[in-house]
C-alpha cells in the first residue's frame, strides 16, 4: 500500500517541475533584444561584466561593472520608462505615457532588427548594422552577422557609430 502514496508524490513532483520549467526565470540573462522586445525598469542585457540597463530613473545606461560608459541622458525625465527595439529599427526610450524621451533615430522600413550587447562591450543594432554606442574596446575582433537585404554582411565595432561593410556574401 505504500506504493500509491509514492506514486502520488512522484506525479506531484513531476507536475511541479513542469510548471517551474515553463515559467521564464528572472535569472535568465540575454544579450539581445529582438524587434518588438523591450527592457522595462530594472531590466538589463548582460554580456560578461557589461550591462545595458533600463534604470528606474528612466536613463538607459551601458555599464562595465559599475562604471557607466554610455547613457541616453533621460534620467529623471519621466517615470515607468522602458526601452523598446521597434520593428522599424529604431531603439526608443518611452515614459509611462508612451512619450518618446530618446531614440537612436534609425527608423526605416519594417524588418528583422536585433539589438546586441556584444563581447567587445559595444551595443549595436543590426539588420544591416545601422547604429552603435561606439564603446567597443580597441583590439577586439568585430562580430560578423548574417546577411542583410543588400547582400552584404557587416562587422560592428567601428568608431563613432559607423559600421564598415565587409563585402558581398558568396554562396557555395
Amino acid at each position: 500500500m505504500a506504493f500509491f502514496p509514492m506514486i502520488k508524490t512522484l506525479i506531484l513532483f513531476s507536475a511541479s517541475l513542469t510548471i517551474l520549467l515553463a515559467i521564464p526565470s528572472s535569472a535568465q540573462t540575454y544579450n539581445h533584444l529582438l524587434a518588438g522586445e523591450r527592457l522595462n525598469p530594472g531590466d538589463s542585457l548582460v554580456q560578461g561584466h557589461y550591462f545595458f540597463t533600463m534604470q528606474y530613473d528612466c536613463n538607459l545606461v551601458l555599464y562595465d561593472y559599475s562604471t557607466p560608459l554610455w547613457a541616453s541622458g533621460t534620467q529623471n525625465k519621466g517615470s515607468g520608462c522602458y526601452a523598446i527595439m521597434q520593428r522599424d529599427g529604431n531603439l526608443v526610450v518611452y515614459d509611462s505615457n508612451n512619450n518618446p524621451l530618446w531614440a537612436s533615430n534609425t527608423n526605416g522600413e519594417e524588418g528583422n532588427y536585433i539589438l546586441i550587447l556584444q563581447k567587445d562591450r559595444n551595443v549595436v543594432i543590426y539588420s544591416n548594422p545601422i547604429w552603435a554606442t561606439g564603446t567597443n574596446q580597441v583590439g577586439w575582433i568585430g562580430v560578423v552577422v548574417a546577411a542583410a537585404r543588400n547582400g552584404t554582411v557587416g562587422v560592428s565595432g567601428a568608431e563613432q557609430n559607423k559600421v564598415r561593410e565587409m563585402g558581398k556574401i558568396m554562396e557555395v
